[in-house]
């Protein structure tokens, strides 16, 4: 599974120039529906505002989109996803809407406003990492599952859980790179009579 760079959490920032205020609101996103919605949701907010710019990349779906709203054609929508194209960011909607004060800014003006809006929107929001994750089912009889947990103690373990029956079977969400270290780990563990085995893939936001 492919390693790639996401907003980690929504953000909203405001800036002034020359009268106009510009609000910024960065989104984590998984679809074109999703971001639909955001932007939706944002106009309705928004009403009384000028233009509500956006631009949004979803990697996972090979969609790139961007509108202006209005602003002369190449002063807004694009200069607002270059900023996230520069620092490799994908899976993200930004949304800059203005707020006209009765100034023109320029085409000049109108870039550095939008591009420092939502650079100011990233910053806020933070990025991650998104890393593979393994799913593990670790099959053991019960003399072995407290020392098993002990053992995970030392591993970047996500989420647990334990099934009881005639064996213990404990599920851990793991990062890919250590699944082989922590099998052969278990193996050792228990003398190889428990049984590892994958039972989903997943990727999932790390902050960096």
């Amino acid at each position: 599974m492919e390693v790639y760079y996401v907003p980690f959490e929504p953000s909203e920032v405001e800036l002034i120039e020359r009268k106009s205020r510009f609000i910024g609101n960065v989104f984590l996103i998984q679809s074109e529906d999703e971001a639909q919605a955001h932007i939706r949701e944002l106009a309705e907010k928004h009403q009384r505002a000028t233009h509500g710019v956006y631009a949004y990349d979803i990697h996972t779906a090979n969609i790139t989109r961007f509108s202006d709203a209005g602003e002369p054609k190449g002063t807004a929508g694009l200069p607002v996803l270059d900023v996230f194209r520069k620092r490799n960011i994908t899976n993200f909607l930004c949304v800059v809407t203005r707020y006209f004060g009765g100034i023109l800014l320029g085409a000049g003006g109108l870039v550095r406003a939008y591009s420092g809006t939502a650079a100011l929107a990233l910053d806020a929001a933070g990025v991650a990492k998104m890393a593979p994750y393994v799913t593990l089912e670790i099959l053991c009889e019960y003399p072995y599952y407290e020392k098993l947990k002990y053992l995970l103690k030392d591993y970047p373990v996500r989420e647990a859980s334990t099934a009881y029956d005639l064996d213990v079977t404990h599920t851990v969400l793991i990062p890919e790179a250590i699944e082989l270290l922590l099998t052969q780990a278990v193996y050792d563990l228990t003398g190889g009579r428990a049984i590892v085995s994958r039972a989903g893939e997943s990727m999932l936001p790390e902050r960096i």
